[in-house]
């Protein structure tokens, strides 16, 4: 492995990791609607099931990808 391949998963982690985190946010405004001042919640029950699915592969995903990292470097880096 080499670094640019390395920098190939750290993009797709930060990716994964950043849309994870946008979907959280969207779950927790949700939960919270009346503090958003909304009178109820903006997506239905069973929406929100959905959303953590695709959270949780995301997120998955993403420590997959870490455990490919090559922290060591190359055999001739020394």
């Amino acid at each position: 492995m080499n670094n640019a391949h390395n920098h190939r998963l750290i993009n797709n982690i930060e990716t994964k990791l950043a849309q994870a985190q946008s979907m959280i946010k969207v779950i927790l405004d949700n939960h919270n609607y009346k503090d958003e001042g909304l009178e109820e919640p903006f997506i239905e029950h069973c929406d929100i099931g959905n959303i953590l699915w695709a959270t949780g592969d995301l997120i998955e995903d993403a420590y997959k990808e870490l455990l490919n990292i090559d922290f060591k470097g190359d055999k001739n880096n020394g």
